[in-house]
């Protein structure tokens, strides 16, 4: 019986072992790349002393508005309590098809601060990228940053973007880190903890994948949350444009082509930080990674060499991005739902068990790694802050499992569906559905008893009680 045991693990190994384990070899390779490079090129963030620049050049900020009430006052605020001087900065805030009071907030703040070089410019429809090409247009400074205006900015993130770009000539473009506004630790409900993890996967994304990103010149997207230019290289690009989901990664590519040309590079400067509001459902966080994946898949597939050989592709950065990570789906895919279908074909319980938990084991051990160097290259009062959540590194590899199927979804929608800002999930779509038969079968079951077009409200409500099935 032993024999049969240890036959049929061997064999196990040897080839459901292969799909299981080809996902998680790539993903250890990259960790241990971006983890060696982090820590061998640590960034300066001495954030108690403010440098002496012989010169501060004049910043202009674009805020892109839409349906902002809630949030811009407060985004606005965070621009002029900048630990910068504020004649050196204009804000620009472009409407972009509100249909709440947003003007009426930043008519407050004008009369609050008429002192503040601040404009509004009202576009006819909406369209993030139209609202930030309107805004660049109007800029004065020597650097353009762009602000959500659902975000607020750290009092030193316009000071550490413009130290970057004045003691680097090269640097022709930057973005800045993202965190989430939410006080860590306090609450632990399933959306605090989703928030938690959310955070954790912002500090490991800026502090060591864009990171290493930087060190290497190949910044993936700068983020459209808080991101800075260079005034001649934005006005001399195509801007932001609206042929993708993802017009901060498109915009990303199109640069990182020029900066081939004239050696320049872009960055991430963790030390400028932007804090944006967390998703408030789980809905929500499907139609932003959704949105993310089908993004980074028409971003890339429009960079990408694919009409000479398979090896040409894999020469290009886009090329790599996308054999790495939408090629390894199809594995992944694979364990998910073929080793727990073994048990099946005879396999035993606890060896099929001892899969998933080794699985579980190995990508923990990755994320503890992870976050070991994310919190190194923290600083202050935030380092302090995050150290509180440090249990939730045990829900990571959970959280990244079902965000991993989310962006599945966005492969499969980018192939099915046209392009979409947001995108409902597939519990809302079920439930419209059923209201929709409901309404469908209701509607026949009347016609069958020959009732009249127009029917009571309450023969109606009766008749929709009569099959609860439906609902």
């Amino acid at each position: 019986m032993l024999d049969v045991f240890w036959e049929r693990s061997l064999a196990f190994l040897l080839f459901w072992g292969i799909w299981m384990l080809a996902p998680l070899a790539i993903d250890v390779t990259i960790a241990i790349a971006y983890l060696i490079m982090v820590m061998v090129f640590p960034e300066k963030k001495e954030r108690e002393n403010i440098p002496d620049l012989a010169y501060l050049p004049y910043v202009s900020v674009v805020i892109p508005v839409h349906n902002s009430a809630e949030t811009l006052f407060q985004c606005l605020l965070s621009v002029i309590n900048q630990k910068y001087p504020l004649d050196k900065i204009q804000i620009i805030c472009v409407n972009n098809g509100s249909s709440d009071n947003s003007f009426e907030i930043y008519s407050r703040f004008q009369d609050e601060y008429p002192l503040v070089s601040s404009s509004w410019i009202n576009m006819d429809r909406s369209g993030k990228s139209i609202a930030l090409n309107a805004g660049i247009y109007a800029i004065k400074g020597d650097y353009v940053i762009n602000v959500d205006s659902d975000a607020w900015l750290d009092e030193l993130a316009i000071l550490r973007m413009a130290e970057a770009f004045e003691h680097d000539p090269s640097l022709a473009a930057a973005t800045g880190a993202i965190h989430i506004d939410k006080e860590l630790g306090d609450k632990t409900s399933f959306i605090d903890v989703v928030h938690y993890c959310e955070e954790i996967e912002y500090l490991v994304a800026f502090n060591v994948g864009r990171r290493y990103q930087s060190l290497t010149n190949n910044l993936f997207t700068l983020a459209g949350a808080f991101s800075a230019f260079r005034r001649d290289v934005i006005l001399n690009s195509f801007m932001y444009s609206e042929r993708t989901v993802s017009e901060d990664t498109d915009l990303t590519f199109h640069i990182r082509n020029r900066t081939k040309i004239n050696k320049s590079r872009m960055a991430c400067i963790s030390s400028s930080i932007a804090y944006v509001e967390p998703i408030t459902s789980m809905s929500k966080l499907y139609s932003q990674r959704v949105r993310w994946q089908r993004g980074q898949i028409e971003v890339t597939s429009l960079y990408s060499d694919v009409s000479g050989r398979f090896y040409k592709g894999l020469q290009s950065y886009a090329g790599r991005i996308l054999v790495a990570d939408h090629t390894l789906a199809f594995s992944r895919l694979t364990w998910t739902f073929l080793v727990p279908f073994l048990y099946f074909l005879g396999y035993p319980l606890k060896l099929v068990f001892a899969a998933f938990v080794g699985l579980y084991v190995c990508y923990l051990f990755l994320d503890f790694l992870y976050f070991l160097v994310a919190v190194r290259e923290s600083i202050g009062d935030y380092k302090n802050r995050i150290k509180k959540i440090w249990w939730v590194i045990f829900f990571l590899p959970i959280f990244r499992f079902f965000t991993y199927w989310f962006r599945v979804s966005g492969i499969i929608l980018s192939l099915t569906e046209e392009a979409s800002w947001k995108t409902e999930d597939p519990v809302t779509q079920l439930k419209s559905s059923l209201r929709q038969t409901r309404r469908v079968l209701v509607k026949r079951i009347r016609c069958w008893r020959g009732a009249d077009n127009e029917p009571d409200k309450d023969v109606l409500e009766q008749q929709e009680e009569s099959y609860p099935y439906i609902s």
